[in-house]
């Protein structure tokens, strides 16, 4: 497929994601249930996720939204990141892409004062819409793409 072929689809998804009736069901029908219903999608906000990464200079238009989950008796706020590609092909490097995402999400927050350093960072629930006709099988966490297992001594140094 083109590159403009792909913008189409992640402008439509992008479109779609922006009403909360569809950020909800998404949630609920590919979350694992015990996640899903622990949110409260009446209090979902939209946030604007429009910024440029300081390191590769790329536009990041995906969208984002916060929901209130409470868990062990404590409500808290947490972002729904929903990274809106036409993933349609298995990409190994998606935990990198993802953290690099998350990382600038968060530098922006803090850029704009949404947050500051000392309230500590939100959670984020990174979401990938995926659409291919292969079982997703590369690793979901960065850490089991670090090979050979590091040896103990610096392993409680890695990002987890």
């Amino acid at each position: 497929m083109s590159a403009p072929h792909h913008k189409h689809h992640d402008t439509g998804y992008k479109e779609l994601f922006s009403y909360p009736e569809f950020v909800q069901q998404l949630i609920e029908g590919f979350a694992p249930p015990d996640i899903a219903q622990l949110m409260d999608f009446t209090q979902l906000k939209q946030h604007s996720s429009y910024y440029i990464t300081p390191m590769f200079e790329e536009k990041i238009e995906d969208v984002v939204w916060s929901v209130e989950v409470t868990w062990e008796g404590i409500t808290q706020e947490v972002y729904l990141y929903i990274l809106l590609e036409f993933q349609s092909s298995v990409d190994h490097t998606m935990p990198i892409r993802m953290m690099h995402y998350v990382a600038c999400f968060y530098s922006e927050l803090l850029k704009q004062k949404v947050i500051t350093p000392s309230q500590g960072l939100p959670p984020i629930f990174p979401v990938v819409l995926y659409n291919g006709a292969h079982p997703w099988t590369p690793p979901l966490d960065i850490f089991d793409l670090v090979q050979p297992t590091p040896p103990a001594f610096l392993q409680r140094y890695l990002w987890r």
